[in-house]
């Protein structure tokens, strides 16, 4: 029988790991392979999710497309909401953008029905088919794939991704401008968090053009993108906390 260890969400759990043990005479199978997958998938992308956090790592910036009707997105990376890994090697193709509707009396600004949002989504292929040299009875196709490929999908949903939420969210956590420790491991105490239903990860929100206009630059919005706080990137922001940063000072201070 064909597994589908790859829509596994078995890292959404909190639940110990189990990996193969290894002895000479073990017989090596396809559910012993995926275990071996599934083991460093799974706890890398619990880790990713849990510990660093979702958002994007790096590029991944939303252009207009020469075209004028269409985004691009840049090379870069992210985490998605499940803590995958979602990567764009190159940019991307153009994504059409819908006109706004309404004909004659089309939405103002404000409304949310002049409004897209592109989203970045992770996504799985199987690819590289090879000849099937044994199977078992529920596996009678002469090839098969042999390779799963890890690649990205992008979406354009209605309406706008909401701002990114830069209010404190740990009641109490300077007293006497000192860190309050307690409050600190009450809100670490928390339970885990779930994994969403949705994965995706806002890239921008994009104003709709009227008909027979085009995009402008300012009509994309990128400030509604979770993103990734490495530690180069907290290092730059206690660095701006204490000074003005200069013009050659490369990120994460490593030049």
């Amino acid at each position: 029988m064909e597994s589908n260890q790859t829509s596994s969400t078995s890292f959404c759990n909190v639940a110990t790991f189990v990996r193969n043990r290894y002895f000479y005479g073990k017989l090596l199978d396809v559910s012993q392979f995926e275990m071996e997958q599934t083991y460093f998938n799974a706890k890398r992308r619990l880790l990713n999710r849990l510990i660093t956090g979702y958002g994007v790592v790096c590029g991944l910036d939303v252009r207009v497309a020469p075209d004028g009707k269409s985004v691009v997105v840049l090379a870069g990376v992210a985490i998605d909401k499940w803590g995958r890994e979602t990567i764009v090697p190159v940019t991307s193709m153009p994504q059409p953008v819908p006109n706004l509707p309404g004909g004659d009396n089309p939405p103002s600004e404000c409304d949310p029905a002049s409004w897209v949002q592109l989203t970045l989504c992770y996504h799985e292929c199987q690819s590289d088919p090879v000849p099937a040299l044994g199977g078992d009875c529920d596996q009678n196709a002469l090839c098969s794939p042999g390779s799963i490929r890890e690649s990205y999908e992008l979406r354009m949903l209605p309406g706008k991704a909401p701002d990114v939420n830069t209010d404190c969210g740990i009641q109490d956590l300077i007293s006497n401008n000192r860190i309050n420790y307690t409050a600190l491991a009450q809100y670490v105490t928390g339970a885990c968090g779930a994994c969403p239903d949705d994965p995706c990860i806002p890239l921008a929100n994009i104003h709709l053009p009227a008909v027979g206009a085009t995009i402008a630059a300012n009509d994309i919005n990128i400030a509604v993108r979770p993103i990734v706080y490495t530690n180069d990137l907290l290092l730059d922001l206690l660095v701006c906390l204490n000074k003005t940063p200069s013009a050659d000072y490369a990120r994460g201070g490593k030049g």
